[in-house]
């Protein structure tokens, strides 16, 4: 859910998770730990639902919309919403609006709580490109945040 931001694509995903997990448990390795080889499994079939659902959209924005803030509440009510759950409901929408591979290792690593070494082993990626993805996605959400809601650095 925290990949797709849509209940019902998300519960697609688990339903295939699941039978691939039971179809491909013979290639399961005993060694490895066995919520990395699922969360590599649910992982990547997010990316290929998160791929077909870019590919069949048609999306016109006009020159004035900023894509980047559609459907984010109005800024002028973040002084009243102040509250914790609040700004992490704010950060689930605007992980939504990163790259592919950024939101992949911010949700793992951010909002799943994963160490840098499971998302390698989940994601394939080197050390040094989960760094660099996860800086930039962390930049660009806290970009958002102290432009549009009034966050200060030190509040993050």
């Amino acid at each position: 859910m925290k990949f797709l931001c849509d209940e019902a694509e998300a519960s697609d995903v688990v339903q295939e998770s699941f039978l691939r997990v039971w179809n491909n448990i013979d290639r399961y390795d005993p060694h490895q730990k066995f919520t990395t080889w699922l969360y590599k499994i649910v992982s990547n079939l997010c990316i290929d639902r998160f791929r077909s659902i870019k590919r069949s959209r048609n999306i016109f924005l006009s020159r004035d919309r900023d894509p980047v803030m559609e459907d984010l509440p109005d800024e002028r009510d973040w002084e009243r919403s102040q509250s914790h759950e609040q700004l992490a409901q704010i950060i689930r929408m605007l992980s939504s609006r990163l790259s592919r591979t950024q939101r992949l290792v911010f949700t793992l690593r951010d909002l799943q709580d994963l160490t840098v070494e499971e998302v390698v082993e989940i994601t394939g990626l080197s050390i040094g490109s989960i760094k660099t993805n996860l800086h930039y996605a962390r930049r660009s959400i806290r970009e958002i945040l102290v432009k549009h809601y009034g966050v200060r650095r030190g509040d993050l």
